[in-house]
């Protein structure tokens, strides 16, 4: 069971004028620079576009875009100030009644239960693969965004953790909170990551973002198995080998934030193997990381 939350703004006639659709489609047309193009990328077609931003036009009383017709460089369309502002204060209303939903979805249903988080470890420079792997394509679409779809609604909190602005950008469009960084040592991540997380939280999930085959499920049942019982530290494991994502509960928060600077998550692990228990995934690929150009296109290929 988990809380569904849409938002939805009504103009003075109580009809709905803003939500999720004039929302993704103002930021495509930031994007593309052409309403048209914007309604293509989404599927949506140019008439019903059109619609959405003049009705939300009206409902503002403000020009959301500027559209030029034709011409020697030929037509196009750009959000005004005013469409970026709101834009602006859309996500923010949408992040804080998103936050509000899940706080009161805890509150009626965890019976006391503490909180469940996830931080979302983007941080990889990705020396070996030759550039920023988490940004490569995958089946279509960037590496990183399969770590967003399996983990998206089934946290009380979750934080990405990253030192790429593309990321960041991508986390902030869609409303996901995230944290920008520039710290250099592999620990930096994690701590950033502990450090943001409400006093209430008991236990936590750290999801790398360079494993694009793990699963929703797979997230679900570890979330749920994270706050059984204090002190434990849940792995994946496809039978042969242990992997990511990890649980730790509280009584190991201190320790993450207190890591060496060259020092992971496993150096707690090893000092408490007598507390780690297995969550067992059938799809060994769940915890395949791509490390490099090769890796990623046997993954594709469905070779591992």
């Amino acid at each position: 069971m988990k809380p569904m939350n849409k938002t939805y703004l009504l103009d003075d006639s109580g009809n709905k004028f803003f939500g999720e659709g004039p929302y993704c489609l103002l930021l495509a047309i930031e994007e593309t620079g052409s309403l048209r193009e914007a309604a293509a990328s989404m599927g949506m077609a140019y008439t019903k576009a059109l619609k959405l931003i003049n009705q939300a036009e009206k409902a503002l009383s403000v020009r959301l875009t500027t559209r030029n017709i034709g011409g020697k460089n030929g037509g196009g369309s750009r959000l005004t100030d005013e469409a970026k502002d709101f834009l602006e204060k859309y996500k923010g209303y949408k992040s804080r009644t998103g936050k509000a939903c899940l706080k009161a979805f805890h509150d009626v249903f965890a019976d006391g239960k503490g909180k469940t988080a996830c931080v979302i470890m983007a941080s990889g420079e990705g020396k070996r693969f030759g550039g920023n792997k988490l940004l490569a394509d995958f089946n279509g679409k960037p590496m990183f965004t399969y770590v967003l779809e399996a983990t998206k609604d089934v946290f009380d909190e979750r934080i990405v953790v990253t030192k790429h602005e593309a990321i960041a950008k991508y986390c902030r469009e869609h409303g996901i909170d995230v944290i920008l960084h520039n710290l250099p040592f592999l620990s930096d991540t994690i701590k950033v990551g502990v450090d943001s997380l409400s006093e209430d939280v008991t236990s936590c999930v750290f999801c790398p973002s360079d494993q694009p085959c793990l699963t929703r499920d797979t997230v679900i049942r570890l979330a749920k198995l994270a706050g059984t019982e204090d002190g434990l530290i849940w792995r994946v494991s496809d039978g042969d080998r242990m992997g990511s994502p990890v649980a730790f509960t509280r009584k190991y928060f201190y320790e993450l934030v207190n890591l060496p600077e060259d020092k992971g998550g496993n150096s707690i692990i090893k000092k408490n193997l007598n507390m780690v228990r297995l969550m067992y995934v059938e799809d060994g690929r769940e915890l395949f990381d791509v490390d490099t150009l090769e890796e990623l296109d046997v993954l594709q290929k469905g070779r591992v």
